[in-house]
C-alpha cells in the first residue's frame, strides 16, 4: 500500500512510473500497518559517489622529470645517440599516465557494485519478510517468481561487472603507478651520470665512458616501452572480455539488446493493482482474516 491508512489505498506497482518519493506502509494480511518505508524515484535513488581530490602525485612527477628528461637529452646528444635516445625519451614519458585517474574509477565502481548488493538485499527480504508470510494469490506468485529469477538474476549479473571493473581499474592502477616509477627511477639515477660524463667528453676516455653510459640508458628505456606495450595488450584483451559480458547484461536489459530498441518490459501486469480485480490477485495468507 502507498498511501496512509486513513486514505483510501492507492496500490504502488515496481516499476511502474511514478513522480516524487513515495512512503509505502508494509501492512500483514490483516491490514495493520507494520512499518512504512521510502522509495526514491529511479532518477534520484542513486547517490553520487564521494568526491575524491587528486592528490596531485603525477604533476609532481612530471614537474620533478622535467629537468632530468633535459639533462639526458643533452647528455645523450652529446654522445652521438641524439636521435635513438630523443625517440625513445618522447614514447617513454608520452606513456606516463596519472594512477589517480584509475584509482577514482576502481572506487566509483566499488561503490556501485555496493549499492547494487544493496537493493538487492532489500528486495529480497523486503519480499520474504513482508509480502509471503502475509499473502496469496496470483499476484504474490508473480512478484515471488519476478523476485527469484528476474531482478535477483539481473542484479547478480551488474553486481558481477561492477567487481570485475574495479578488480581491472586496481590492476591498471597498479601498473600505471609501477611503469610511472619506473620511468622516474630511471632517469633519476641516470641523469646525474649521464651530466658528469658530458662535462668530461672532452677527454676521450670521458667520451667512451659517455657513450657506453648512454647506451645503457637508451636501452633501458627501449624496455620500458616495450614493457608499456605488454602491459598495454594484456588489458586490452582483458577489456576486451568484460565489453561482452557487457553485452550480456545489456541483452537482458533492452530488447535485443539494443538500446535504441528500448527496454525490456520487467514490470508486473497493472492488473494487480486495479481496484475492482484486487481480491482476484490478492489474498490473505490467512484465511480467517479475509
Amino acid at each position: 500500500m502507498s498511501t496512509p491508512p486513513s486514505e483510501p489505498d492507492t496500490l504502488f506497482v515496481p516499476g511502474r512510473p511514478t513522480s516524487g518519493p513515495k512512503e509505502l506502509y508494509i501492512t500483514d494480511s490483516s491490514g495493520n500497518v507494520q512499518r512504512a518505508v521510502s522509495v526514491a524515484p529511479a532518477d534520484t535513488a542513486a547517490t553520487s559517489a564521494a568526491t575524491r581530490t587528486d592528490p596531485g602525485f603525477f604533476r609532481n612527477l612530471v614537474k620533478a622529470l622535467n629537468p632530468l628528461r633535459q639533462q639526458t637529452r643533452t647528455a645523450a646528444a652529446m654522445s652521438g645517440l641524439g636521435i635513438a635516445a630523443l625517440a625513445l625519451d618522447v614514447a617513454a614519458t608520452l606513456n606516463l599516465g596519472n594512477p589517480f585517474l584509475f584509482y577514482d574509477r576502481r572506487e566509483l565502481w566499488k561503490e556501485m557494485g555496493g549499492r547494487l548488493e544493496s537493493g538487492r538485499s532489500d528486495i529480497w527480504f523486503s519480499y520474504f519478510q513482508d509480502v509471503s508470510p502475509n499473502w496469496k494469490g496470483h499476484a504474490a506468485d508473480l512478484l515471488g517468481r519476478r523476485v527469484r529469477f528476474n531482478t535477483t538474476v539481473l542484479y547478480e549479473k551488474l553486481h558481477g561487472v561492477t567487481g570485475e571493473m574495479s578488480g581491472a581499474m586496481h590492476s591498471q592502477f597498479k601498473e600505471v603507478l609501477e611503469y610511472d616509477l619506473s620511468v622516474f627511477g630511471l632517469y633519476a639515477a641516470s641523469a646525474p651520470v649521464l651530466r658528469t660524463l658530458a662535462a668530461m667528453s672532452a677527454h676521450p676516455a670521458g667520451r667512451v665512458a659517455l657513450i657506453s653510459q648512454a647506451g645503457v640508458f637508451v636501452s633501458a628505456l627501449g624496455n620500458l616501452v616495450k614493457q608499456f606495450a605488454d602491459i598495454y595488450m594484456a588489458y586490452e584483451s582483458d577489456l576486451n572480455k568484460m565489453e561482452q559480458k557487457l553485452n550480456d547484461v545489456r541483452a537482458a536489459f533492452f530488447d535485443e539488446g539494443d538500446p535504441a530498441r528500448g527496454r525490456r518490459d520487467l514490470t508486473l501486469t497493472p492488473a494487480v493493482a486495479d481496484r475492482a480485480r484486487i481480491h482476484d490477485y490478492w489474498q490473505p495468507a490467512n484465511k480467517d482474516l479475509q
